[in-house]
């Protein structure tokens, strides 16, 4: 059994690193004008012009800092949640409930009930709240990406709970017990105990959140404003833009977002590792 693994794993791991490897070195060469619509041969032109442009920045740095905030809200709700509610099982099982919905399911329905012409927007006039819906706050659409990141939040917080949860009923018990015979009280041991080893162990599946976040497309395109859009959504209307010279500039955003994704397997590993290392 052993030996039909060993042989069996490097096939699997060729069939998994094959496709990255040629999407990669096909994103390469259209960057560079080898090949792709509109390849004109070799140069830094499609490069020099994605990068020189602001609206690829602008992007970027809008697509990091909503995932990112996502992420972290995410993130911190997990912790709390296993902390606050592992006494709980009613309590873990609500928590876990949007794990089942399908991210454009959500932001479906972020987008009725947040949106101008949504729910929550007729309610506020039904009782006098505001004149009409376009007194309600922008969060759909909106340049902050509030309704985006809200959206976010709602999916991925299961999934880091679920995780959190994982680690919570892995927590030895002596240690809480230790705290304890301390004097701590259940509060302080929470805070200086609990918490402290959830965000520990929950750190590489914030990452891999963040990452599948940063490359979202379905829900951005949804819940994003026009204007900065994406990094995904930028790629897209690249790609598909009549004019062939801007189709090229399209792999260089792809290959900007390969390069982010692969510093953040990087750290997921180096976190996993140094959690193996301290255990």
């Amino acid at each position: 059994m052993t030996k039909g693994l060993g042989r069996v794993a490097p096939m699997l791991l060729v069939l998994t690193v094959a496709p990255i490897f040629v999407g990669l070195m096909y994103s390469v060469g259209g960057a560079l004008g080898i090949l792709g619509p509109g390849a004109t041969g070799a140069s830094m032109t499609r490069v020099t012009h994605a990068l020189g442009s602001g609206e690829t920045w602008r992007s970027l740095g809008w697509t990091l800092v909503v995932a990112g905030v996502a992420t972290l809200a995410a993130m911190i709700a997990a912790v709390s949640a296993a902390a606050r509610l592992w006494d709980s099982a009613f309590g873990r099982r609500l928590a876990l409930v949007p794990l089942a919905v399908p991210h454009l399911a959500a932001a479906l329905g972020v987008l009725l009930l947040l949106g101008q012409s949504g729910l929550f927007s007729r309610l506020a006039f039904g009782v006098g709240l505001i004149a009409g819906p376009s007194q309600f706050p922008a969060i759909v659409y909106d340049r902050l990406g509030v309704g985006l990141a809200v959206s976010f939040f709602w999916k991925e917080f299961p999934f880091l709970a679920l995780t959190a949860f994982a680690i919570r009923a892995s927590l030895p018990a002596a240690w809480i017990e230790a705290a304890q015979s301390l004097g701590a009280t259940s509060r302080q041991v929470h805070a200086a105990v609990i918490r402290p080893l959830l965000v520990r162990g929950l750190t590489p599946a914030a990452i891999s959140v963040f990452a599948y976040l940063f490359g979202q497309y379905e829900m951005a395109t949804l819940l994003g404003p026009s204007s900065p859009p994406a990094l995904a959504v930028l790629t897209y209307e690249r790609i598909t833009d009549p004019m062939t010279e801007h189709r090229g500039e399209a792999y260089v955003l792809a290959v900007l977002a390969m390069l982010l994704s692969f510093v953040l397997v990087g750290a997921y590993a180096m976190t996993r590792n140094r959690l193996a290392d301290d255990a």
